[in-house]
């Protein structure tokens, strides 16, 4: 499967799309003219004309380097899976249909299955890969990367009652049900209709976001979808009152993907995509359909004020121009501080960013502090990078620095583990946070000697490499509390936290606590 590595970072080289700077008392709503991040410019203006066309562009290339036009065929030594030990396949005790998805099940591994053999007969036989697929004896000398714990998948199919013992009372057993609902609801998996396996593993976490899905269980269009990202925001409520219902197994994504292919091309076929990209489409399009903001306004402040007086004006402003349920509840924003290594002046912008895309240091092992570390880490900004300084008027070399100025509600962290150079994956393992209020992200605020403690509710997990590989969900219940592996449409037992590390880790997802 081909790997489309992530193309921007939270923040830009450089300018602020809705920010103010000491520097200049007028701001307007356009996009700053940096090129080297498209993540400093509005959601919606990032993901529309030359962007778009840019990411169209890259596939292409990336054909190109594969020598398909079709989907990339990697051998299955492509796969490195270091967090997993062998299993046996006899674990899983769903039919073969309910594992591939259905007739469509083989589709969905097109781009390995073609270099082990074309024909149907291939497949004929009856052990299962980890992924739903009828394995031959060619498949068997290569084994899938299996569970922490024997028997790791439970029988969704099973009825209710038989996790109820036999011997109790018809009363108590009433109240069991009630609790075994309660705390089995959103245990769904997600078919996987043909690649889509970084789709579903993106829609669990955000699944498992709590306000988010509180909002579309209840949620009901007042009159029929009139855009695209209506129709998307519609077919995912759809979606996610279904993966919410009583005794309800697995669903199959068909309607939302197709809706949001037709906004997005780039999503029509079935290769294989970046789950952080697809989520900030996907967001944007979400965010789009609730938007009830009002264009036009032009942000004017006044330079005497404090750094904290203009953030509080620009987010006001910003607020009022994208108002909807997904900036309360994903958006944050950076304090950029620009300063003239010459003169000494300082440029301060003000930044909304929807996660924050963190580098990964050198060493295999590190924290998730230290990818923070790098993140605000002060930058020179020399040669052909020199920004014109609004005092010296001349490029100057300049220094750049980050903090977070305001936390959003949802911590969204991205670590990046693919080049965009050398088309490569970062094995890095970063040792993160996964207990209640264990991650602080105070030390990284614009506000020195203030708290703002995080818990990690969800981890979207990438296993391969840059030319093909699998992508996962890691979920934590929000009523039992427990955590569970969502594996396109098989959903595990509850895991140990033991399990949560590991250099599969890839967009990591925290609540405020």
């Amino acid at each position: 499967m081909p790997m489309i590595s992530p193309r921007r970072s939270s923040t830009s080289a450089s300018g602020s799309i809705y920010g103010t700077s000491s520097s200049s008392a007028t701001v307007g709503p356009t996009t700053s003219t940096d090129t080297s991040s498209s993540s400093s410019r509005s959601v919606s203006d990032r993901y529309s004309s030359g962007g778009y066309k840019s990411y169209l562009d890259r596939a292409g290339s990336l054909s190109k380097l594969t020598g398909s036009s079709s989907s990339y065929s990697p051998s299955l030594s492509s796969y490195s899976y270091s967090s997993y030990t062998p299993r046996s396949s006899t674990t899983y005790r769903s039919s073969a249909s309910s594992l591939t998805g259905g007739s469509s099940g083989i589709g969905t591994y097109r781009s390995i299955l073609p270099s082990l053999g074309s024909t149907s007969s291939s497949y004929d036989t009856t052990t299962l890969s980890r992924y739903g697929v009828r394995t031959s004896s060619t498949l068997r000398s290569t084994h899938p990367p299996a569970s922490p714990t024997s028997s790791r998948y439970w029988e969704r199919d099973s009825s209710r009652s038989s996790l109820i013992s036999s011997s109790t009372s018809h009363t108590d057993e009433n109240k069991k049900y009630a609790v075994n609902d309660e705390e089995t609801e959103g245990l769904c998996g997600l078919r996987n209709i043909g690649n889509t396996c970084f789709m579903n593993s993106v829609i669990q976490c955000l699944s498992h976001t709590n306000e988010l899905t509180k909002y579309l269980r209840n949620y009901n269009a007042t009159k029929s979808p009139t855009s695209k990202d209506q129709q998307i925001l519609y077919e995912f409520s759809k979606l996610i009152k279904e993966m919410w219902t009583n005794n309800v197994h697995s669903v199959t994504p068909m309607e939302l993907k197709r809706s949001f292919s037709a906004k997005h091309r780039m999503y029509s076929d079935y290769n294989q995509q970046d789950a952080q990209e697809f989520l900030r489409f996907f967001l944007d399009s979400l965010h789009c359909a609730l938007n009830s903001g009002v264009k036009g306004e032009v942000l004017k402040i006044d330079d005497n004020l404090s750094d904290n007086k203009k953030a509080e004006l620009t987010w006001e402003w910003y607020s009022r121009l994208e108002n909807s349920l997904i900036r309360d509840l994903f958006v944050g924003q950076l304090k950029s501080t620009l300063r003239c290594t010459v003169c000494g002046n300082a440029s301060v912008t003000f930044d909304p960013f929807w996660d924050l895309s963190v580098p990964l240091p050198s060493s295999s092992r590190c924290k998730l502090e230290a990818c923070l570390d790098l993140f605000i880490k002060e930058e020179v900004l020399d040669g052909d990078e020199m920004p014109t300084c609004s005092k010296c008027q001349t490029r100057r070399k300049c220094t750049k620095s980050f903090t977070i100025q305001r936390f959003p509600k949802y911590l969204v962290i991205h670590l990046k583990r693919f080049s965009e150079t050398r088309w490569s994956k970062l094995s890095n393992i970063v040792e993160f946070p996964t207990g209640e209020r264990e991650l602080n992200m105070g030390p990284y605020g614009a506000n020195a000697n203030s708290n703002m403690y995080f818990s990690l509710y969800a981890i979207s997990n990438h296993m391969g490499s840059t030319a093909g590989g699998h992508y996962v969900a890691i979920c934590k219940h929000p009523v039992s509390k427990k955590w569970h592996e969502f594996n396109d449409n098989l959903v595990s037992e509850s895991l140990s936290e033991n399990h949560l590390v590991s250099s599969s880790a890839y967009i990591l997802f925290y609540e405020r606590a």
